[in-house]
C-alpha cells in the first residue's frame, strides 16, 4: 500500500497534467511518472493510472468542447466569414471521409494508440467530430487508443531502462 509520506502530491498533478496536455498525453506521463517513482512499483503504478486517468478523459471533454464551440459558431451572432471558413472546413473534412468507405471504430483506435506526435486523444477527438462519428462509439475508440498507446509507451520506457542497466551495469 502507498503511504501518504511516500506519496508526493505535486508530482502525481504533474502526471495528471502531462496526461491531459495536447502535447505530452501519455508519452510524457508515463516516462515521468516511472523517473518520479524509482523503484517503487506500488508508486509507479498510482503515478501511470493517473497519467492514464487524465488521458482518459480527453474525449468525453473535447467532444463536448468541440460540440458547444460549433454551436457558437454556427450562430447568427457569430462573423460569417469565420462561420464561412469553418463550413468550408467541415465540408473538407467530410469529403475526405466519404473517398474512405467509414471511418471504423478500430482504425481510429490505432490511430490514438500509435503513441507518435499528434496521435493521441485530442487529434482523435477532433477527427471523431469532424468526421460526425458517433459520440459514445467515438469515446470508446479513443480510450481503447489510449489503452493501447499506455502500454506501448510502458513497454518501450521498460525495455530503454532495462537496456541501460545492462550496458551500465546498474
Amino acid at each position: 500500500m502507498i503511504g501518504v509520506n511516500m506519496l508526493d502530491l505535486q508530482s502525481l498533478l504533474v502526471v495528471f497534467i502531462l496526461g491531459f496536455l495536447p502535447i505530452s498525453e501519455i508519452r510524457g506521463a508515463i516516462p515521468y511518472a516511472v523517473i518520479k517513482a524509482g523503484e517503487d512499483a506500488n508508486l509507479m503504478g498510482f503515478y501511470i493510472l493517473a497519467g492514464v486517468l487524465a488521458n482518459l478523459l480527453i474525449a468525453p471533454v473535447a467532444l463536448n468542447i468541440l460540440s458547444t464551440v460549433e454551436k457558437i459558431v454556427m450562430s447568427e451572432k457569430f462573423p460569417r466569414l469565420l462561420r464561412n471558413i469553418y463550413l468550408k472546413i467541415v465540408e473538407k473534412a467530410l469529403e475526405k471521409a466519404s473517398r474512405m468507405e467509414k471511418i471504423t471504430l478500430l482504425s481510429l483506435a490505432l490511430f490514438v494508440g500509435i503513441p507518435l506526435p499528434v496521435t493521441g486523444a485530442w487529434t482523435g477527438s477532433l477527427i471523431a467530430f469532424l468526421l460526425r462519428v458517433d459520440k459514445k462509439k467515438a469515446m470508446v475508440a479513443i480510450s481503447l487508443g489510449v489503452l493501447i498507446a499506455s502500454l506501448i509507451v510502458y513497454s518501450a520506457v521498460y525495455l530503454g531502462i532495462s537496456i541501460l542497466k545492462t550496458i551500465f551495469l546498474l
